[in-house]
């Protein structure tokens, strides 16, 4: 029986010598014991460590209250756990995760120290790469969000139009922009990438910058969308969509001009009445046909109000100040929206655009 059990102990010290490092220690700190392990990490031999107090692995870097807090805790019967660095016998430093045990005899007194590490520092040093490239890419993540938002323009002041834009990552598949035309038209894209990621933000970049060469160059919105759309094409994946809405206002205010696909209705009021205007196409891919502009009568309008789907499709959907309808009735709602994003967490991006009759002020 004792046979036996003696055979299963040492399993159990095989076992923890392949794979931890131990050492033992008098009350205070030499070193009496070392296993395989602990040779191997260091690079000492056993003669070098034996008799040694521990503190020839120290790393001076390593503030002083580390160490006393150690100390108050083993001596004080308690085992005590933490991540120390230390050094190697060339200098180099290694990263162990530590725990040592206070051994107490039949009279509860200390006899000695065991303690247990772990090597931990190939498991840091790729933590570290791992975070270093990970500041990398959000480095140039935010570098990418910032070109793609300095291709965003709006020309209208802030009491003619409240605008907000709030990607749900550091790059956006929302684009938008707002013309104040030389013919004193007013002309106004939202444009919704399907997908996440790269892809669809490059592709409504390079979309917008298509647009911000012709919106000046045809008169009408038709005539904008002949030599649009064709461009687009080339931009577009094979299974890639482009959601979007597309407004143009008449110099006089009077008339609205609109291409919109794929899009959630936008929304105008005149008088006190607020008109959807559903969209009149599909959304755009590789394959599709120049869109259909559509106009509307727009005399005695107050606002308008365009929105990407993010806005509305999220937890928090049902909530007054992220509902549309209420949102053109109450334009102080939008300012208590803005204020409170953070506050949320939304899957999409969110786009909102409201626009003020300032024709006739």
């Amino acid at each position: 029986m004792r046979k036996c059990e003696s055979n299963i102990l040492e399993q159990y010290r095989y076992i923890v010598d392949e794979t931890s490092m131990v050492s033992k220690s008098d009350l205070i700190g030499t070193i009496t014991y070392v296993n395989s392990k602990f040779l191997e990490v260091t690079g000492y031999t056993a003669q070098e460590l034996l008799g040694k107090p521990h503190s020839i692995l120290r790393n001076p870097e390593t503030p002083v209250e580390v160490f006393k807090e150690l100390w108050d805790t083993i001596q004080a019967k308690k085992v005590w756990s933490g991540v120390i660095e230390n050094l190697r016998k060339d200098g180099t430093k290694y990263t162990v995760e530590v725990s040592i045990y206070p051994i107490l005899n039949c009279d509860g007194e200390i006899l000695e120290y065991i303690s247990i590490r772990n090597n931990i520092t190939k498991l840091i040093e790729l933590n570290q790469k791992n975070e270093t490239l990970r500041e990398h890419d959000m480095q140039q993540q935010h570098i990418a969000r910032e070109k793609l938002e300095s291709g965003i323009v709006n020309e209208l002041d802030s009491q003619s139009c409240k605008v907000i834009y709030h990607p749900s990552g550091i790059i956006s598949g929302d684009f938008y922009s707002i013309y104040k035309r030389e013919d004193g038209s007013i002309f106004i894209y939202l444009l919704d990438g399907q997908g996440h990621g790269v892809s669809p933000a490059m592709t409504v970049f390079a979309a917008s910058a298509t647009i911000k060469q012709l919106h000046n160059e045809e008169g009408c919105l038709k005539e904008l969308g002949k030599k649009f759309f064709p461009t687009i094409r080339t931009f577009l994946g094979e299974l890639e969509q482009l959601s979007y809405i597309m407004i143009m206002i008449c110099p006089e205010g009077k008339k609205l001009t609109y291409a919109s696909g794929g899009m959630y209705p936008f929304k105008v009021k005149i008088n006190d009445e607020i008109i959807r205007i559903k969209a009149n196409n599909l959304p755009f891919m590789e394959f599709s046909e120049i869109p259909e502009v559509d106009a509307i009568d727009i005399t005695d309008w107050k606002s308008i109000l365009l929105y990407s789907d993010g806005l509305v499709e999220h937890e928090n959907k049902d909530e007054k100040h992220f509902l549309p309808r209420e949102l053109i009735n109450d334009p102080k709602l939008i300012d208590y929206a803005l204020n409170s994003l953070h506050n949320y967490e939304f899957s999409d991006d969110v786009t909102l655009i409201h626009l003020q009759n300032r024709f006739n002020a």
